[in-house]
C-alpha cells in the first residue's frame, strides 16, 4: 500500500494542474473571473464618468465595499483603493494589452 504523497509533491501537483487550467482557457479564449470583473469595472466607471451619474456609481460602491469588509479587508483602505482605481479610469487609464492573444504572424 502506497502513502499519501508528501506536502511538496502534492503542492507540484496542484501547480501542474494550475498550469494546464490556465492553458486549456488561453487556447479557448475564456476570460478568467478577474477579466470579467476588471472590464466591469472599467466599463462602469468609464460610463459614469461620462454621463456623471455618480449618485448611483457610489451606492454601488458602497455595497462593494461592504462585502469585501465582510470579508475581513479595512474599511478605510477599500474605500481608498477603489477611489485611486476610479481616479486611474478617469485619468485615461487603459487595460494592458494582452500579447498572447494578438496574432503574431
Amino acid at each position: 500500500m502506497t502513502g499519501r504523497p508528501s506536502l511538496k509533491q502534492r503542492l507540484a501537483q496542484k501547480a501542474e494542474r494550475q498550469r494546464d487550467y490556465r492553458q486549456r482557457l488561453k487556447e479557448r479564449r475564456r476570460p478568467s473571473r478577474t477579466d470579467i470583473s476588471v472590464t466591469l469595472f472599467h466599463w462602469l466607471t468609464q460610463r459614469t464618468a461620462r454621463k456623471g451619474d455618480w449618485q448611483v456609481f457610489n451606492g454601488v460602491m458602497d455595497k462593494v465595499a461592504d462585502r469585501l469588509v465582510a470579508r475581513g479587508f479595512d474599511r478605510r483602505e477599500t474605500e481608498q483603493a477603489i477611489e485611486a482605481l476610479v481616479e486611474k479610469i478617469e485619468d485615461g487609464w487603459e487595460f494592458q494589452r494582452k500579447p498572447e492573444f494578438e496574432d503574431n504572424e
